[in-house]
């Protein structure tokens, strides 16, 4: 089969979730990002738990099955390097102050900018809260965890002390930068790279989950709103809010669609599969027919899989919302964006705005 052309570079990304890893390929162009081939697979054994990779082996097998896959769409050609976001049942962030100081005035260029968001999350030794120390304060506070910076964002950029949102092209001696810094214990990036390496792919570029989802679902516009974006998925909930223009916040509670899954498990005496299918299949039949695990029939209606799973979704919006309430100062924020196939349980979005205070419109 011949390799198809397509422009230059293509950029291969996994997210490797706790129920799925999806493959994506595609290039940029302009502000566009096409996608130019695809590929699912689910696990099929428990191999990842609240995002955290259990069974390395699996998942890197499963990483080789989508890869070919990916590489039979894009006509044989060979996939080497590939973009991840990490998730985890432990985020920590910490916010700091960068500064970067020219000898002369002069024009800034990608280059000179390149240095002032490296300052901030390599060297960053005019940081405000030094970056050895965020490592040092985090690790001793959890003596048997090490943690590892997986991502930053930039909260503010700022031009001979003025906030500026662009310093390209600008002129001036001194640029320095707000940056919020993301935590994740190392055994949760080390598995990660060592299921991707395993699978013959080099991890050319790491980024936390909220952040790859704030980047694709919520315009740079919208986030002047003080917003709370979930992805919601298999083992974790992703959680991200914005004011001012700005990300200001992230966080994650290790709750999420398996919580409902293994309701269903313990009520209807069923493997984890079988009520994975039951979850997902029933808000489009009438009922549903399964087998227990003693090889016995039974029929049963949408509403009473909803019913057993009304307080674990209860459960998980309350402590959606408590994290939201927490990450924003106390308060809660003035519209939430749900995504993620955790949050399609029927109700689960008039819950969560209930929780937060809010009109379930704005959910």
């Amino acid at each position: 089969m011949a390799t198809v052309k397509y422009p230059e570079p293509l950029i291969f990304g996994l997210d490797i979730g706790t129920r799925s890893i999806v493959g994506t390929v595609g290039y940029r162009e302009q502000e566009r990002f096409h996608v130019v081939a695809m590929a699912v697979k689910y696990h099929d054994t428990r191999s990842m738990i609240d995002g955290q990779i259990h069974d390395i082996a699996k998942v890197s097998q499963d990483i080789v099955e989508v890869k070919q896959q990916l590489e039979k769409q894009l006509g044989g050609r060979k996939l080497h390097d590939v973009c991840i976001a990490a998730a985890g049942r432990v985020l920590k962030t910490a916010i700091g102050h960068g500064e970067y100081e020219f000898s002369a005035y002069h024009k800034l260029v990608y280059k000179k900018l390149k240095q002032g968001d490296l300052l901030v999350v390599k060297s960053i030794d005019r940081l405000g809260r030094n970056y050895n120390e965020i490592l040092q304060e985090l690790n001793e506070s959890h003596e048997t965890t090490k943690y590892f910076c997986v991502g930053y964002t930039v909260v503010k950029y700022f031009l001979n002390n003025y906030e500026i949102t662009n310093l390209e092209g600008h002129k001036g001696t001194k640029i320095a930068a707000d940056v919020l810094a993301t935590f994740l214990p190392e055994e949760v990036v080390d598995s990660l790279y060592a299921a991707v390496e395993q699978a013959g792919l080099y991890v050319t570029n790491l980024t936390l989950e909220p952040i790859a989802a704030m980047t694709v679902a919520i315009p740079e516009q919208y986030r002047l709103l003080n917003i709370a974006l979930i992805d919601i998925g298999a083992g974790t909930s992703d959680i991200c809010i914005t004011k001012d223009g700005s990300v200001i916040a992230y966080g994650m509670i290790p709750a999420a669609g398996d919580e409902l899954t293994e309701a269903l498990v313990k009520k209807y005496l069923i493997d984890f599969q079988t009520a994975e299918k039951l979850k997902t299949v029933s808000a489009r039949r009438k009922s549903v027919t399964y087998k227990d695990i003693m090889g016995i029939s039974h029929k049963i209606t949408p509403e009473e899989i909803y019913q057993t799973t009304e307080e674990v979704k209860e459960g998980i919006s309350k402590k959606i919302a408590d994290k939201i309430i927490e990450l924003n100062g106390g308060t809660s924020v003035s519209a939430v964006f749900v995504v993620g196939g955790g949050g399609k349980l029927p109700g689960f979005t008039d819950t969560l705005a209930e929780d937060l205070d809010l009109p379930a419109e704005r959910v």
